[in-house]
């Protein structure tokens, strides 16, 4: 790690700490699996407010309060239509649903103390686009009419949305939205099929998302699937690789060049458990 990058990269852990910290409930944790903090995604977004001017302390709060309704947004896509008959089950669900909301009710709370009223604008009509997408992948799923395609495009809208208004409202040409945008898709995409080829290999279980497309080809097999995502995965970070060596400051490259290489150090990681399996 280059000294370009250390600072930054300790502000960013410190923005992920904080936000562990303010959602940390002993109860909570007993009986509701808390998704994992989008983080990538909260680096690229800390490092475009920095880029645009803003002051770390303006910047730590609007990455904050992102990650806090992100993580709302992902505790209610974990609600599932249907549970166990027993009290732990119903008890999981209620507690789900409620962690949810107070995720992404703490978002408002901090916004509004900051006097960042704009923000919140931008990130309750981010919230109300990305719900629709959700309710658009789920009637298309139960309908049998969502292709692989659209799968795609839904998931990325629904990964990226927030980060992608904010990048509209702050960005201060058509080139730098366009980039960002890019860098946000691109690298969501990576993380969605990273993960997929995770689950595949080490839980052995086929995931809910793109790999079912995969499966349903003639004679598809596991085997094939997860090489597939392998494939799709290193596609999308050669893109991301791409889309880092186009931008300019090089300072910024270089911070890039961290976040971007976290996803080769996972890659590597997955080979060799692969490989001892």
């Amino acid at each position: 790690m280059s000294k370009e990058q250390t600072p930054y990269v300790d502000e960013v852990r410190a923005i992920i700490d904080q936000i562990y910290q303010s959602i940390t409930h002993s109860f909570v944790e007993q009986y509701v699996d808390v998704p994992a903090i989008a983080e990538n995604r909260l680096a690229l977004l800390y490092l475009f407010l920095l880029e645009r001017g803003m002051t770390k302390e303006r910047a730590r709060t609007f990455s904050m309060s992102t990650g806090l309704v992100q993580l709302g947004l992902d505790m209610h896509e974990r609600v599932k239509n249907a549970y166990d008959n027993s009290l732990a089950a119903e008890r999981s669900r209620q507690l789900t649903v409620l962690a949810g909301d107070y995720y992404s009710s703490r978002y408002y709370q901090m916004l509004a103390e900051a006097g960042e009223l704009e923000a919140i604008q931008v990130l309750s009509d981010a919230i109300q686009r990305v719900n629709e997408a959700k309710m658009t992948l789920y009637m298309a799923e139960r309908d049998g009419r969502l292709s692989s395609d659209e799968y795609l495009t839904l998931r990325t809208e629904i990964d990226t949305g927030l980060y992608v208004a904010i990048v509209d409202k702050y960005a201060d040409s058509e080139e730098t939205r366009r980039f960002w945008t890019a860098l946000f898709e691109e690298t969501a995409a990576v993380e969605n099929m990273l993960g997929e080829w995770e689950q595949l290999k080490w839980q052995q279980q086929v995931p809910f998302g793109f790999s079912r497309f995969l499966l349903q080809k003639p004679g598809a097999t596991i085997a094939q699937v997860a090489a597939a995502l392998e494939a799709k995965a290193m596609e999308l970070m050669s893109i991301c690789e791409q889309l880092v060596r186009s931008l300019h400051p090089p300072e910024t490259r270089h911070v890039l060049t961290w976040i971007t290489s976290r996803y080769s150090h996972r890659v590597n990681r997955l080979k060799r458990v692969i490989e001892e399996m």
